[in-house]
């Protein structure tokens, strides 16, 4: 899905904030998008592996940011107007959700497949791998079957599970109400046998609801959402980490979200917050004492979750957070919070750079028979180029926007300068960091609307 325009208000941003994308030559000449992370994943077991998800492709490390490498969107399965939902499962296989069905990437990020059967050409909407045991996770499906007598839509709404790191999947209990369209799927890490999804039902009033199971699917008790509607959709944003009964929702509106929270289950319901703008994601600490939420508006909010009293505690504008016993994760704008990636060891007060926007070191290093090695290098110069990459294969050939003394262009180093978590931005994005904060100036860009609720 495209993102939304920089700005909603003045004419002077809204052509400030061109400039800006045209200066940058991102993703956004190669596909219409602002370069933005949008999902971080981390490896279950290795902290060290972490998986971006941004407008542009997978970005990978294995050393813990050290450096980058870049997945293509084709080879994966999925275009450059899909945000899927990413995962890594116990044994490192990666999942990503997206419109053609499941696909599968083998642990070193080069081979990609789709998983066969119910699965194919399947719409997965959403992907939750258990916090307890990671070789268990739930999917959801739902997709547009036709219409009713009435001519209004009805869907076909699945959870498919596995147990062996997604390697294999099956369907999880009963088809839900043909008028149910889902949203989000996620299990309480506390009872293998509760499964939650939300989604809106059909007409006349189109309401938000939750769906609960305590037998993995083989039966559903729907509950209503007080405030959730086709205009305020319900996304959930965690279960409890020791309590099944806690889950958190935020309804995604305009032009601001709130969040609310169930204590029994989804029989009752009690508004926790009521954002300024935008809320991109929501953590729960591993532990479950502390929860998370923010958007470029609101910054970084934490509360405990005795007492759900947010307080800010910085003024990043996350685009995700992802919360493991390593730390905090947040993707951000590179041009307003100066990083693409971060992690926090103190709940959100500070972070560490991971990644920056012209940290990538080229594709991932794959076979020429895999579809990481047939199809990314020949697409690497063109990003390289565009997001003004400092390291890797004709990353060099990329210029700055800045001049030197002499007023000629200054050419983008060829040395790697890979991200150290730490470091700053390199040198080829300080043009375009000081146009971008012409743009600043005006106030911050809107961001995209995600889908996923991660």
């Amino acid at each position: 899905m495209r993102l939304a325009p920089f700005f909603t208000a003045p004419a002077a941003a809204a052509i400030l904030a061109s400039l800006a994308a045209s200066t940058l030559a991102s993703p956004a000449q190669a596909n219409g998008r602002y370069p933005a992370a949008g999902e971080i994943a981390v490896h279950p077991s290795n902290p060290k592996t972490i998986l971006v998800r941004a407008t542009y492709g997978f970005l990978l490390t294995t050393n813990g940011g050290q450096e980058w490498q870049w997945i293509c969107e084709p080879a994966v399965g999925f275009n450059s107007e899909e945000d899927p939902v990413v995962s890594f499962t116990a044994d490192g296989t990666i999942l990503a959700g997206i419109f053609e069905g499941m696909s599968l990437g083998t642990p070193d990020g080069c081979s990609w497949s789709f998983v066969p059967g119910g699965l194919a050409n399947k719409y997965v909407i959403d992907v939750a791998v258990d916090k307890v045991d990671a070789t268990q996770g739930v999917l959801i499906i739902s997709n547009s079957t036709g219409q009713d007598d009435a001519g209004d839509a009805i869907f076909l709404t699945q959870v498919w599970q596995t147990t062996d790191s997604g390697h294999t999947w099956a369907q999880a209990g009963v088809d839900l109400p043909s008028q149910f369209l889902g949203l989000t799927v996620d299990t309480a890490p506390s009872d293998a046998q509760r499964i939650y999804l939300s989604g809106r039902n059909g007409p006349p009033d189109y309401p938000g609801v939750l769906e609960r199971s305590d037998d993995r699917g083989a039966t559903w008790q729907e509950l209503p959402i007080p405030g959730a509607d086709s205009t305020h959709l319900p996304y959930i944003g965690a279960v409890d980490p020791h309590n099944a009964d806690i889950v958190y929702v935020r309804l995604d509106s305009d032009p601001s979200d709130t969040l609310l929270v169930t204590t029994d289950g989804g029989m009752t319901w009690k508004t926790i917050y009521t954002a300024v703008g935008k809320l991109y994601s929501f953590a729960v600490s591993p532990d479950g004492t502390t929860v998370v939420t923010g958007g470029d508006m609101d910054g970084v909010l934490t509360a405990p979750s005795s007492t759900l009293a947010f307080t800010k505690a910085s003024s990043i504008g996350p685009l995700c957070l992802t919360w493991t016993t390593e730390g905090l994760y947040a993707c951000a704008d590179e041009f307003v919070d100066k990083f693409t990636a971060g992690v926090s060891v103190d709940q959100g007060k500070t972070f560490t750079p991971l990644m920056h926007l012209n940290d990538l070191c080229g594709p991932l290093t794959c076979a020429s028979s895999t579809p990481v090695g047939q199809q990314c290098p020949a697409q690497w110069p063109t990003l390289a180029a565009s997001i003004y990459a400092t390291c890797g294969p004709d990353a060099g050939e990329a210029t700055s926007s800045s001049t030197s003394s002499g007023g000629s262009p200054t050419p983008a180093s060829k040395g790697c300068s890979c991200a150290v978590p730490g470091g700053a931005a390199g040198g080829t994005a300080a043009g375009v960091l000081s146009l971008a904060g012409l743009v600043v100036a005006l106030g911050r860009r809107a961001r995209p609307r995600r889908r996923s609720r991660r």
